[in-house]
């Protein structure tokens, strides 16, 4: 018997979902004796990876798990999932570190900004905004304010509704649930003389790096 991988990319198309994958390059500001990134570099942000323009891609979906877990530094989120790669899918090539978003999931966000202040712009990539409050320092009341746009790095604009600088204000929404590619790396099966067949990778969560 000969495994034939036309049979495998037809069988997966059939049960499989759409991604996104953004494949991972160094950033150039990392410091080769260290491996440390420069915390003020503006092309990765302090992360020591830039990610590159996204591609579609699909693939079967085995198994998603996503949890809250507490650490010394704060609250992050964690998690995985499995994916059946076929051999005619972008994310066949994918490797360390690459970015891989769910087109068909969502999640849902909620985070306290301080308008105008440095850290006033979204940590996660919306797919919508469904509310915006803050306390008025009056009436100790609850405000709606208005649904603002956002920019590629998270900065936020209103046409009205915007919250008073200086206060704090939670932003509420929605946005695609996205992976890397971290320590277990893409598995090829490396029978049939090395026929390019379905590959196993496993993405995680790994919130610190998901923040933009």
């Amino acid at each position: 018997m000969r495994l034939n991988p036309a049979h495998f990319n037809r069988f997966l198309a059939n049960i499989g979902q759409q991604f996104l994958w953004r494949p991972a390059t160094a950033c150039p500001c990392v410091e080769p004796g260290s491996l440390a990134p420069q915390p003020n570099c503006p092309h990765c942000l302090g992360k020591g990876q830039i990610w590159g323009t996204a591609i579609e891609a699909g693939a079967a979906s085995a198994g998603q798990k996503t949890q809250v877990t507490w650490a010394k530094m704060g609250q992050y989120e964690a998690g995985d999932i499995v994916l059946t790669v076929p051999e005619n899918s972008p994310l066949w090539d994918a490797g360390q570190f690459d970015r891989v978003t769910m087109l068909n999931a969502t999640d849902k966000f909620s985070q306290v900004l301080k308008r105008g202040s440095p850290g006033d712009r979204l940590l996660v990539v919306p797919k919508e905004i469904t509310r915006v409050t803050w306390i008025d320092k009056a009436t100790q009341a609850i405000v709606d304010g208005g649904i603002p746009t956002w920019d590629a790095n998270g900065r936020l604009t209103w046409a009205q509704g915007e919250p008073p600088p200086g206060m704090n204000y939670t932003i509420t929404g929605t946005r695609l649930s996205e992976y890397f590619i971290y320590m277990d790396l893409p598995r090829n099966r490396n029978m049939h003389d090395g026929a390019r067949l379905p590959k196993m990778t496993v993405l995680r969560r790994w919130d610190l790096l998901g923040r933009r």
